[in-house]
């Protein structure tokens, strides 16, 4: 008796919590409320009842999860749908809901919900759930909302949402046009922290919710060193945690499957070729989460996402503008979204390139609006250091010959210095540079030297005397210096200082109109992370924030466009997004990894030339080329960065040269066409794994289909599905046809490509 009389209390415990909290879920709905039981029913709701039992039972499992067994939770849950004829109107019960003062709190706008749990110190964030599918996208441990780190007048302080606070507030309004739920935290528990506060806003907008987070202090003694905003865990996603794929921005993008029991730990500066857009998130065959900065300035922060065997933890980290400087209040720029998608990497990367093409400066022009000499290459070569300029001028006309498409050469080692040395003073040219040039461009060949755009060695004379004025520093007052291994003290340039900007833009220029060839490749600009520079004479902010780009690069480079021959472009190592309107070409060298997605092309290619792959040449290295040479093409880039002795090895060369006709003759579809989801196909595929001498792990093997196929629409509408076999077996697949009323059965034989056009539409 005893024992039955304590489940009965635990019930009503729990239905009088439910009565009290989850008053404010449904909207254009009613409860209904029993007076002889104590429970509610869910009527004339808008969302599928089984939906909002799953989200209200999560809610029960994750708090009640020690005091009531499984059974009981689904009795409770069962008498919720029950009938019963008595009502409480909506208006009443959302009066409830705003008056209370601890516990859950569920928020929604029929597609999205948000939950979140007052308790006496603080709010937590308990729950993201999918109202359309059903779907929990938090994990159950707990999740924050963010984490600061100031420093006061002795040490460092940490606070959180969580258990930080005496007062807090929320407020909920709703009506035809918005939904949006307003967080305060004031009154910090820690006495050092008077007089500072935080807020938080969310915008319910479909399947998205979108976060802005400011901080507040008083004049004097805090300073804002950092914000980490969001910090959730998420996952697993649906009811299968190996169906589960983790894609984050390094390189092209990485789709990792199962992540839970690979160790996934990614951490990185953004903006830099390790995390080349703000965008990350966590799927399973139907649909997940989707986590990104909106962030227009392109503000330096770390984006984090990190696995065990439970979940996902999703971080990112902002430096504060002007850290160490009391009052340093922070409203972060933009605002982080998190909420549901339907299909995987590539749905994500559509709803994100929606947003850069609305709100982000560096959505890049069309290429009929500023045409350059880089847009119709198709394939790249480079040559080794060494040799005559004459016997160089011949093996790349060779080269060009052979491929018999428009081709760029990347010209290292076009100076007398040695590579990495006495930089920024790469003139004088060797001898014989100006008429080796002219001989390449007037073949038809696209010529590109390297310079470096970031580097000043800090052994030369000049750089302690001029440099040192101009060169990034940290807390300490020193320069930031780096080593590439050989010797050379290599300090990184700031480039807000009038000093980097005259030195990078003379250079160039030089170059362009001197020289007379078609491009110049800026080395490191938007392959390394920003620099928190604290030197105050410099006139930026100190530390983080967007000074980096806006007030330095952005400058820079807007310079040099502005005095450019007509025709000539700028490129730069790696991708990285900020950099896209000021740029023509990004080197895509290090994309060399395992699980590489084309999420970076299906965001910006057709916009931008993405070019070149480290291709190391040599009998033993042909499978791994024919492999890159594939992905590439469907990938969208222009095709090789390979030394001219390729030619000396006839299959890969052969299969180089097919690709590159290949791209060259699908121009309209890459230039200024647009990535489409992958073709679907079905088959018994093999895949297929090389050693590609480049990466984390020694051999480097990569793993990918046999059968590369990718998808792309032209200007005009049409479609282009392409698959090619990198494999040296013939491979049986059928994908449907042009008029979608059938499948196409097809037989591609070893090495070798197919084009299915149609006028379709997607």
């Amino acid at each position: 008796m005893k024992k039955l009389s304590k489940t009965k209390t635990i019930l009503r415990l729990l239905i009088t919590i439910l009565i009290l909290s989850y008053s404010s879920l449904f909207s254009n709905s009613r409860f209904t409320q029993s007076k002889s039981a104590n429970y509610i029913e869910l009527k004339e709701t808008n969302l599928p009842q089984e939906h909002v039992r799953r989200w209200l039972f999560t809610m029960i499992e994750s708090d009640f999860d020690s005091k009531i067994d499984t059974k009981e939770k689904v009795l409770i849950l069962n008498k919720l749908s029950n009938t019963h004829k008595s009502t409480l109107p909506l208006e009443k019960s959302v009066e409830w809901f705003k008056d209370r003062n601890k516990g859950l709190h569920l928020y929604h706008n029929e597609i999205i919900g948000v939950g979140l749990d007052r308790t006496e110190n603080g709010i937590n964030f308990v729950s993201l759930f999918d109202l359309k599918r059903g779907i929990e996208l938090l994990n159950k441990s707990n999740t924050s909302i963010f984490k600061l780190i100031l420093s006061g007048k002795k040490d460092s302080i940490r606070l959180n949402n969580e258990s930080s606070w005496k007062a807090t507030k929320i407020q909920w309004d709703t009506n035809e046009k918005l939904s949006l739920l307003t967080l305060n935290f004031k009154d910090p528990k820690d006495s050092r922290l008077k007089g500072l506060s935080v807020f938080c806003e969310v915008e319910f907008n479909n399947n998205m919710t979108h976060w802005t987070l400011e901080t507040r202090l008083p004049e004097k003694g805090l300073s804002l060193l950092e914000s980490e905003f969001p910090s959730i865990k998420a996952g697993p996603i649906g009811q299968i945690p190996e169906d589960n794929v983790l894609h984050y921005p390094k390189a092209s993008g990485i789709a990792s499957q199962s992540p839970y029991t690979r160790g996934v730990n990614y951490s990185e500066v953004y903006p830099n070729w390790r995390a080349t857009y703000q965008m990350l998130g966590l799927y399973d065959r139907k649909g997940g989460l989707y986590i990104a900065s909106h962030d227009p300035t392109g503000s330096v922060k770390t984006i984090s996402a990190s696995t065990d065997e439970e979940k996902v933890s999703f971080r990112f980290n902002w430096p504060a503008p002007n850290m160490g400087l009391d009052g340093n209040g922070y409203k972060l720029p933009g605002k982080v979204v998190l909420g549901s998608i339907e299909g995987d990497w590539y749905e994500a990367a559509m709803i994100y390139q929606a947003w850069v093409k609305e709100q982000a400066p560096w959505w890049p022009p069309a290429p009929s609006k500023r045409p350059s000499r880089i847009q119709d290459i198709a394939v790249w070569v480079q040559h080794e250091a060494g040799g005559d300029l004459e016997t160089l001028v011949e093996e790349v006309l060779e080269f060009a010959e052979f491929m018999r498409v428009p081709v760029g050469f990347h010209w290292y080692l076009w100076h007398k210095i040695p590579f990495d040395n006495d930089y920024p003073h790469f003139f004088p040219a060797k001898d014989g540079f100006v008429k080796a040039v002219r001989d390449l461009e007037d073949a038809g060949v696209r010529v590109m030297p390297y310079i470096n755009g970031r580097l000043w060695d800090a052994d030369l004379d000049d750089f302690k005397s001029e440099g040192i004025k101009a060169v990034t520093k940290n807390e300490k007052g020193e320069p930031y210096i780096e080593d590439y291994g050989n010797g050379v003290r290599n300090a990184v340039m700031n480039p807000v200082t009038q000093i980097w900007q005259n030195k990078i833009k003379d250079i160039v220029l030089r170059l362009q109109q001197n020289s007379g060839t078609s491009g110049v490749y800026l080395d490191q600009i938007s392959a390394a992370s920003p620099k928190l520079c604290m030197d105050i004479a410099h006139g930026h902010p100190l530390g983080g924030g967007s000074w980096w780009l806006d007030q330095g690069y952005y400058k820079l480079l807007s310079a040099i466009r502005d005095e450019m021959p007509k025709g000539a472009f700028l490129t730069s190592e790696s991708m990285a997004e900020p950099y896209n309107h000021l740029l023509d070409g990004l080197l895509s060298w290090n994309s060399q990894f395992q699980n590489q997605k084309p999420i970076y092309s299906a965001i910006y290619g057709g916009r931008i030339s993405i070019f070149g792959r480290n291709n190391p040449v040599g009998p033993n290295k042909h499978k791994a080329l024919i492999m890159r040479a594939g992905q590439q093409l469907v990938f969208g880039e222009q095709l090789g960065w390979i030394s001219p002795k390729i030619l000396k090895e006839k299959e890969p060369a052969n299969f180089l040269r097919k690709m590159a006709q290949t791209r060259y003759k699908l121009i309209d579809y890459f230039v200024d066409g647009q990535m489409l989801a992958q073709p679907v196909v079905v088959g018994d595929i093999p895949n297929i794994t090389a050693d590609w001498e480049w990466g984390e792990n020694n051999p480097s093997d990569v793993t990918i289909s046999a059968l590369q196929r990718g998808a792309w629409q032209a200007n005009d509408g049409k479609i282009i599905n392409i698959f090619v076999n990198v494999s040296d077996e013939t491979i049986y697949f059928s994908t449907p046809n042009a008029d979608g009323t059938d499948n196409d059965k097809i037989s591609l034989p070893s090495y070798s490509l197919k084009l299915i056009k149609t006028n379709k539409s997607r």
